[in-house]
């Protein structure tokens, strides 16, 4: 059995250490059995009493949200800057710039980068409605295996939520 949540691709917006808004990645689809989201629970068990009568509390904190993507070869996603309003004449609104190709290896560095600054924001598929603030796993390093100086092959990505939900999402 298995459960199809979305189909579309993954979607992370970088900010700057002031939490300004700076790239968004949308990066290349994942193959098959390429991305996980895991829920784990957040709490601490404490054991109340002793002997014959004990028993065991749980004390929920909430679910924090888990990312890993990996690819078999990393192809290309896309980048878009952040354009601030301009004042004066003309004035401008501020908007996403055109979105730009890039290399998933340049993309995973870009994420592993700006990510550990300052959490970034976390759309697993644009085809659903969920989304979180998360971080690099700083334990995982950011490994590039080069196949002939073509591409690169076994990419992986590893988000840490900073949030807590309360609900695990209903997907559809």
């Amino acid at each position: 059995m298995s459960i199809v949540y979305g189909s579309g691709k993954t979607r992370i917006t970088l900010y700057t250490s002031a939490g300004v808004a700076a790239y968004r990645v949308t990066l290349q689809v994942e193959q098959r059995e390429g991305l996980q989201v895991t829920f784990q629970a957040e709490g601490v068990e404490h054991q109340l009493g002793s002997g014959a009568s004990w028993a065991r509390r749980w004390t929920h904190r909430g679910i924090r949200p888990l990312l890993a993507i990996s690819w078999d070869y990393g192809l290309s996603s896309t980048l878009e800057t952040w354009v601030p309003a301009v004042t004066g004449p003309p004035a401008v609104a501020a908007h996403w710039g055109t979105a730009a190709t890039e290399s998933t290896a340049q993309a995973l560095g870009r994420i592993q980068s700006l990510g550990l600054v300052y959490p970034c924001l976390v759309e697993p598929h644009l085809d659903s409605s969920f989304s979180f603030t998360a971080q690099p796993d700083p334990g995982a390093p950011l490994v590039l295996q080069d196949v002939r100086r073509a591409l690169h092959s076994g990419l992986a990505l590893d988000l840490i939520g900073t949030s807590l939900l309360a609900t695990v999402p209903v997907w559809s």
